[in-house]
């Protein structure tokens, strides 16, 4: 029905309404009182389920992030550790190169030291070998120039000849 209806029947336009009103009124607080009994507790505790369970997500963040910051100075300290380690290795082992490079260089020179005196020494007997055996033959030389020249009378042209010969002897018995 229409209001115009409801003024032709006698009605009053504003006890139509109040009733509405109240009626309005009633539904809502019952429907409050029902929520806030009912519904609302379990929305709450919805919520604080959840604000619990986000609160415990952000500890969990928070701890695994104090974790990981821990372990990565542990892992740097390590790698620091073993940089440090490396280094000290490879100068040790750099140190020992040297010493065994020096140690090469010296038995080396010792080596070479002890080849140049053997080296000297075997020339030397070459040496004092080929002057006595020069002396040898110089004094087989001059036994026979000795013996030529009291077998004979020597001139001074035979004197010459008798070197010469010597010469060409002497030379033929060094090829």
């Amino acid at each position: 029905m229409n209001a115009m209806t409801l003024l032709a029947a006698g009605a009053s336009p504003v006890n139509v309404q109040l009733i509405s009103l109240i009626t309005t009124i009633v539904v809502f607080l019952l429907f409050f009182f029902a929520a806030a009994y009912l519904v609302w507790p379990k929305i709450l505790s919805g919520l604080d389920e959840r604000e619990l369970k986000i609160r415990r997500e952000i500890e969990s963040a928070e701890e695994a992030r104090a974790e990981a910051a821990e372990s990565l100075k542990r892992q740097e300290a390590e790698l620091n550790e073993s940089r440090r380690e490396a280094t000290e290795r490879l100068a040790k082992a750099k140190a020992d190169a040297e010493h065994v490079a020096s140690e090469l260089r010296r038995k080396a020179e010792v080596e070479l030291h002890s080849m140049r005196e053997q080296a000297s020494k075997e020339i030397q007997a070459a040496k004092e070998a080929a002057i006595a055996d020069l002396n040898a033959q110089a004094g087989g030389l001059a036994t026979e120039i000795a013996g030529r020249i009291l077998q004979r009378e020597i001139s001074a042209a035979d004197q010459q000849d008798l070197i010469n010969e010597s010469l060409q002897s002497f030379a033929g018995h060094n090829n």
